[in-house]
């Protein structure tokens, strides 16, 4: 269970990244390019039926679970009031065309003393950017971990009134 913990943080933060560097825009969320995967020739099958196989760091492997995990992570932030968009699942595939909520914006603009992880001056948004360009997953993973620590421990209600 830590596992996914950690994951989900991991892509918490490259969520809130990606979305910070194009804010206001309305993104599409690429899945499969969010986990570091692209698409090879035994993706699809000789009859055109996807079989969820990547390349990813270097091999083939099949990316199902870590596709559904990074898609309902998605949508968790979409049902919690994190990301403004839509968010769904068509006969096309798993959908997010989203951009942050003032919920979210706040978060990533907080600059607090008592996140020790953080760089003086810098808002939580910009050490996300930062850590996901650099590949620093672990500082991605602790970033937003921390981000939405600190909306519980502070509460919404004093973000917003600020």
């Amino acid at each position: 269970m830590q596992k996914n913990f950690d994951k989900f943080n991991y892509y918490v933060g490259c969520v809130f990244a990606l979305l910070h560097d194009e804010f206001p825009c309305r993104h599409k969320i690429d899945f499969v390019k969010l986990i570091g995967a692209e698409q090879c020739a035994e993706t699809y099958n000789n009859s055109g039926s996807w079989t969820g196989r990547y390349l990813r760091d270097g091999a083939i492997q099949d990316v199902r679970e870590e596709l559904d995990l990074v898609y309902e992570t998605v949508n968790w932030l979409y049902e919690t009031g994190y990301l403004i968009g839509s968010v769904s699942v068509t006969q096309l595939g798993r959908n997010a065309f989203v951009t942050l909520s003032p919920k979210a914006l706040e978060i990533l603009k907080v600059v607090p003393a008592s996140i020790d992880s953080l760089s003086a001056g810098k808002s939580i948004g910009q050490e996300l950017s930062e850590a996901v360009r650099s590949a620093a997953k672990s500082q991605v993973s602790d970033l937003a971990s921390k981000a939405l620590s600190y909306l519980f421990k502070v509460g919404w209600d004093t973000l917003s009134n600020s």
